[in-house]
């Protein structure tokens, strides 16, 4: 009986160390990042061989957001951060840093932040951190996560390098969807509460009018402005987010006839995200 058991535990290992070696017989990278859309998209890239926490739950705001202490322990156990450039940033990551010296920073943006610009009636992409917005940088995103991936589990290279071949063809389709979405109307201009599609706007053609003025609710003069231009205009949807307060967009909309529509860059399910995106702005250039 001892001689089969025996002969049973060896038939085991031989088969773990047969069929598992070249699959990654390992625990997965732990992976924090900071918004939901990150989390996506290093799961295409890293699939089974990455785990991943996402610092901003959903309805929490990136430009006000506080990490809790649970958050904090977690990262105690992460091997890579990937930021995005996204306000919490810019005094998280120091304070972080210094408390978990082993957690390697790979920005998936250039690491700049530009002064934001104080004109309401348009909002310029070198302002807005919401680089995602962009399929196309998305592209560039999803190829520095790889390499990241890589340089941590050389061993996978073949397997990063597929998911991400895999990936790009999906967002090359999202663009061109976009793009047929788009297509049908003369009109390219759209208004936001806050100016989260800059990036979008430009490489699709479009106008995004904010009502924010430099990352805070416009004043008395600013507000009339824009009613103005939006009566003009004739604008006839106002574009919010629900981390943000919605009274104010309220106000303006029935002030020049309009309706109020969500819209999150914020949502996990980003290529369908994206395509409903697309399909709410055309809808309110018609």
């Amino acid at each position: 009986m001892n001689q089969f058991l025996k002969t049973g535990l060896f038939i085991v290992a031989l088969t773990q160390l047969l069929f598992f070696t070249d699959n990654g017989w390992t625990e997965p990278i732990p992976v924090f990042v900071s918004i939901l859309p990150q989390k996506y998209f290093v799961e295409r890239i890293g699939g089974e061989q990455v785990k991943v926490e996402v610092m901003v739950n959903p309805g929490e705001s990136p430009a006000t957001f506080n990490p809790n202490p649970k958050k904090m322990s977690l990262l105690s156990q992460a091997k890579l951060y990937f930021s995005i450039g996204v306000p919490f940033e810019t005094i998280w990551i120091e304070r972080i840093q210094s408390i978990h010296s082993n957690l390697q920073f790979v920005p998936l943006h250039n690491n700049k932040h530009p002064a934001t610009s104080h004109d309401p009636s348009h909002s310029h992409s070198s302002n807005d951190p919401h680089i995602w917005t962009s399929p196309a940088k998305v592209k560039v995103i999803a190829k520095k996560i790889k390499e990241t991936l890589v340089r941590t589990e050389p061993q996978k290279e073949k397997y990063f390098e597929a998911n991400l071949q895999a990936f790009h063809d999906d967002l090359d389709a999202l663009d061109g969807d976009i793009r047929e979405i788009l297509a049908g109307s003369d009109n390219h201009r759209f208004m936001v509460f806050h100016p989260a599609w800059s990036h979008f706007a430009e490489d699709y053609g479009l106008e995004q009018i904010s009502i924010e003025d430099g990352g805070k609710e416009p004043g008395a003069r600013s507000l009339q402005k824009i009613i103005e231009k939006g009566k003009k205009l004739g604008i006839k949807v106002i574009f919010v987010q629900k981390q943000f307060s919605l009274s104010i967009a309220e106000k303006i909309a029935k002030m020049i006839g309009a309706t109020v529509r969500e819209m999150d860059p914020l949502a996990e399910d980003y290529l369908a995200n994206m395509r409903r995106t697309a399909t709410a702005i055309s809808g309110a250039l018609q």
